[in-house]
């Protein structure tokens, strides 16, 4: 169906556009976005943004800049505006309503999306034995959380870090008094790394996944056909892992000085929240993988077949070999 014909056959009966605060949500005027069932979402090639109408039984795709022209939205409006700021925020979420609130990450920089309490005290944690590391002047290597928040609760290290709160007041210029300040600055930390916490989770679930095809290759070796579509998921794999890998090391070699990181903290959760949104960008592709492979064992069966020639089709989709990821989708 054409975009022409598309908007030939949308129902005559439009509801009135729906009032709201257009500055926090998409509140749009023009009809079009009042039809029922309609939302913004990517197209079938994955990349263009497109507003999916409900005709009948069909839906009709139709690009932004295709809607702008065949509705005559005009370049000023506040409708087109707010196009605008729909393609942005299609970086941040999968699917967007008219009426829905605007992604945090657009409004303020904050994230759209919540972490869990755990994610937070191991973000606690981190900074906890970070600022150990500061006070002692040695490097503190802790890759497991469990060990980390362990650690982070010892009695010692708690009263190592109360003292710490002092003297860091102090070497920043805010005097040995307002250690409360210093308090205030690690728990604005703590909730901003928070999301990178959460991140390092979900990327476990696709390291393991990506290990899970070691242990996948020797299980097929009897059906050459499965065990080598398994080697080549294997190798375009390979790159997208040790990117993302390559992102939280960086993280942390940027962020894991507490001083310069409390001495320059708006620089700091500037630079956390971008990371945060490249990352959850990132994740976003590999929602719906992960989704398929939770709690499955693996063995060979029939199931796991299936699920080796979807994950096959998702990575050589999004991470062919020898060309760069678009981070655009």
């Amino acid at each position: 169906m054409s975009e022409a014909e598309a908007k030939a056959e949308l129902p005559a009966d439009l509801p009135p556009p729906k009032k709201a605060d257009k500055s926090k949500t998409f509140a749009f005027d023009h009809a079009v976005f009042q039809v029922k069932g309609a939302y913004f979402g990517f197209g079938k090639d994955g990349d263009s943004v497109c507003l999916h109408v409900p005709l009948g039984d069909i839906m009709a795709a139709l690009p932004i800049e295709a809607v702008k022209i065949q509705f005559q939205i005009p370049k000023d409006s506040e409708d087109a505006k707010l196009l605008d700021v729909v393609e942005k925020s299609m970086r941040y979420v999968k699917r967007i309503l008219p009426g829905d609130s605007i992604p945090a990450e657009i409004l303020d920089g904050s994230a759209s999306w919540r972490v869990e309490p755990h994610h937070i005290a191991r973000a606690n944690a981190r900074i906890s034995m970070q600022i150990i590391s500061w006070m002692s002047g040695k490097p503190v290597d802790v890759s497991e959380s469990s060990e980390l928040e362990s650690l982070a609760s010892n009695p010692d290290t708690k009263k190592k870090i109360q003292e710490a709160f002092e003297l860091l007041a102090e070497k920043l210029g805010l005097g040995r008094a307002n250690k409360n300040q210093i308090v205030e600055m690690i728990e604005q930390l703590a909730r901003e790394s928070s999301y990178i916490e959460a991140l390092r989770e979900r990327f476990q679930k696709i390291q393991k996944i990506y290990s899970g095809f070691n242990v996948l290759f020797a299980a097929y070796k009897r059906e050459r056909g499965v065990q080598d579509e398994i080697g080549r998921i294997r190798i375009l794999m390979k790159k997208p892992v040790e990117d993302i890998s390559g992102i939280f090391l960086q993280i942390d070699a940027n962020t894991g000085e507490v001083f310069n990181a409390l001495k320059r903290l708006r620089e700091t959760i500037s630079y956390i929240r971008n990371k945060r949104d490249e990352l959850h960008q990132r994740f976003m592709l590999w929602d719906e993988i992960l989704v398929a492979w939770d709690g499955v064992a693996l063995e060979r069966d029939g199931r796991m077949d299936k699920l080796v020639r979807i994950t096959y089709r998702f990575i050589a989709r999004h991470f062919p070999q020898d060309s760069e990821w678009s981070l655009t989708r």
